[in-house]
């Protein structure tokens, strides 16, 4: 009866000693998982914050590109002002129907806006084809447009 015990409690001790390292290895195990899972969700926030900071500062980029075209594409169609139709030059200045055009002052240009007149080199209006037949260093051979 004793050996019986003994091996009772010898078996018993061996299934207790396998519980709890099965119990110690299952808890590491867990805590394996934990641990590569926080570092797999930091490492895709970290991506997901440098992906959507690429994305703004792309958008940003082209946001501007498309601001600086409307101005470019502007700067032919909407002259501003030369003071005075001065000989000083200006960069807003174009070819409009067969003829060439500077920015200009005229007697109101805060109420109408930006105004315009065609150019001279001599005494007779500059004729054109293009926006780079033009010179802005032209005096106007009109009045200002109002």
């Amino acid at each position: 009866m004793i050996k019986t015990s003994s091996s009772i409690l010898i078996l018993s001790l061996v299934i207790y000693i396998f519980i709890e390292h099965t119990n110690r290895r299952a808890h590491e195990l867990l805590q394996e998982i934990e641990y590569r899972g926080n570092r797999l969700i930091d490492e895709t926030e970290k991506r997901i914050r440098q992906l959507i900071n690429d994305t703004l500062f792309n958008i940003n980029n082209q946001t501007t590109e498309q601001i600086n075209s409307v101005i470019e594409q502007g700067r032919k169609h909407i002259p501003l002002q030369n003071p005075y139709g001065a000989t000083t030059c200006t960069e807003w200045f174009g070819c409009h129907k067969g003829y060439c055009w500077s920015g200009c002052a005229g007697a109101f240009p805060s109420i109408t806006g930006p105004e315009w007149c065609y150019t001279r080199k001599s005494y007779e209006k500059m004729t054109c084809l293009e926006d780079k037949d033009c010179s802005g260093c032209w005096r106007c051979a009109s009045s200002c447009s109002v």
